[in-house]
């Protein structure tokens, strides 16, 4: 399991769709498919401490479906930082 701090942004204008500021980070198991590939192969290799900027086409991320405010085919942006590692 990893533990994660995010902001998660549509590329095309910058909005920003999710966020764990003013929450509690995000945990999540890496590579079982509890969030879109994208994302798991972005944290993969991370270390505790870790920043980065993660880019997802829609191919790994929500594909042509809408989720929330997000709509279908949209590449999304993730600016996350590694917690910790269980």
């Amino acid at each position: 399991q990893v533990l994660i701090n995010y902001v998660g942004k549509l590329k095309s204008n910058g909005k920003i769709f999710d966020s764990t500021i003013g929450r509690k980070p995000f945990r999540f198991r890496l590579g079982v498919n509890e969030v879109v590939k994208g994302f798991d192969v972005g944290v993969n290799g991370m270390r505790v401490g870790d920043k980065r900027r993660v880019v997802i086409p829609p191919s790994m991320g929500y594909g042509a479906r809408a989720v929330g405010s997000i709509p279908p085919n949209s590449w999304l942006v993730f600016e996350i930082e590694l917690v910790d590692v269980a």
